[in-house]
């Protein structure tokens, strides 16, 4: 059984990826696993070895540390960023799925700071209330005009919402992979932003 094994991935990466995975996430030693990722990181291999969670996309080292420090409150904000990152970063990747967590994540923080007396507050409410009393509101970052405009988190705000696989129209579309990482990125951003008090009242 093992001998067939071993000979199905040879024939077949994708099965021999998905074993490795399956390995990392249930077994294996943190010496193992070390080593493993060594070899993956010399080879440039787009995977990374992680254990306890099997293999990840390989992201940039300061990304990767971002995220790190953005879950470390435990909190909701931080539970959504761990589901949006697995389904973004994973073997068993979701790009629709990650894109809805990256949103429930900022949903998490600036509802409470926006919209709070909103009832079923959801992204659009956030972006919705910014837009029209954007004056009221200060971000951190002065801008070229020097007024700390909103303007750029709406900018982003309006990147990140709304899901296209969740827009009821006939723009109603499966996101990519790429757009869900991406969505996932800008997520972490926020969600540092609210908790740093980059954005507030004036």
């Amino acid at each position: 059984m093992m001998r067939d094994l071993i000979s199905h991935c040879k024939r077949n990466e994708d099965t021999f990826l998905d074993l490795i995975d399956y390995l990392l996430s249930t077994s294996g030693g943190k010496s193992r696993c070390n080593s493993l990722e060594h070899a993956l990181s010399l080879g440039g291999s787009a995977w990374m070895a992680t254990k306890g969670e099997g293999l990840r996309r390989r992201v940039d080292a300061v990304a990767q540390e971002s995220f790190d420090v953005a879950v470390t409150p435990a909190d909701l904000a931080s539970e959504e960023l761990k589901q949006a990152w697995d389904r973004a970063f994973s073997r068993d990747s979701d790009a629709s799925d990650a894109w809805d967590h990256a949103i429930k994540a900022v949903e998490a923080v600036l509802i409470p700071i926006v919209v709070p007396k909103q009832d079923k507050a959801q992204l659009g409410h956030v972006v919705g209330s910014l837009k029209s009393q954007g004056q009221r509101w200060r971000f951190v970052l002065p801008g070229m005009k020097m007024d700390h405009s909103i303007d750029p988190v709406l900018g982003v705000l309006e990147s990140l919402w709304p899901n296209p696989d969740r827009h009821a129209n006939s723009g109603q579309r499966k996101p990519s992979l790429e757009e869900a990482q991406a969505a996932v990125h800008l997520a972490v951003t926020v969600v540092q932003w609210a908790r740093a008090n980059a954005i507030v009242l004036r």
